[in-house]
């Protein structure tokens, strides 16, 4: 099936708004080029997170790229191309989106059982996850399921929790999200007690 123009337009419109969310959030919270790392874009990348289901798949690392580049204009080298600092903080990006994906995947895993079978914390979910791979023969998602001890249980009722609150228009937010509104607003009210 083909894309029309307009969930294109649509597609391309949302992606416009995180990029924008990422810049306002790492101008506001006045990070400098010695503060840009994998944990400050995490936070910004906490911070736009929207609770639907296609969200951390779809996030693409040039959205941080984008936004970092509008920030820090000396990132992009003389070609216009990326700067070696800004592939190197990529490379952190891109797993901490693999990483989010992977919870997201594992979420509708266990959301497309009945609620009564679902598992509720974070250790049966993870055994959960791991012999759902296992019974399919995905030793790749298996490995990755195992590892860490097993918080991929945690990561996917987490992200589930999410997207099943802002279905039923109940206010709910990953604990990453909450971090990063609070350290902004922390920001904002210190910048204002300056002036």
């Amino acid at each position: 099936m083909m894309n029309t123009g307009g969930n294109l337009a649509t597609l391309n419109s949302v992606h416009l708004r995180i990029i924008n969310a990422l810049v306002v959030y790492l101008t506001e919270c006045e990070f400098d080029e010695s503060q840009l790392n994998i944990g400050n874009v995490a936070l910004a990348m906490d911070y736009v997170y929207q609770a639907h289901p296609r969200f951390w798949r779809d996030f693409s690392p040039t959205f941080v790229a984008d936004a970092v580049v509008r920030v820090f204009p000396d990132w992009k080298s003389a070609a216009g191309k990326a700067s070696r600092r800004l592939k190197r903080l990529l490379v952190g990006v891109k797993e901490v989106l693999e990483l989010h994906a992977f919870d997201e995947a594992n979420a509708e895993l266990i959301g497309s059982l009945p609620v009564y079978e679902r598992p509720t914390d974070r250790t049966s979910a993870s055994e959960w996850i791991c012999s759902e791979y296992r019974r399919k023969g995905q030793m790749a998602e298996l490995a990755r399921a195992q590892r860490d001890g097993k918080r991929c249980g945690d990561g996917a009722l987490d992200i589930l929790a999410c997207l099943e609150n802002a279905k039923a228009g109940k206010p709910f937010e990953r604990i990453g999200t909450t971090v990063a509104r609070w350290y902004r607003e922390s920001v904002l009210k210190q910048v204002s007690g300056r002036q």
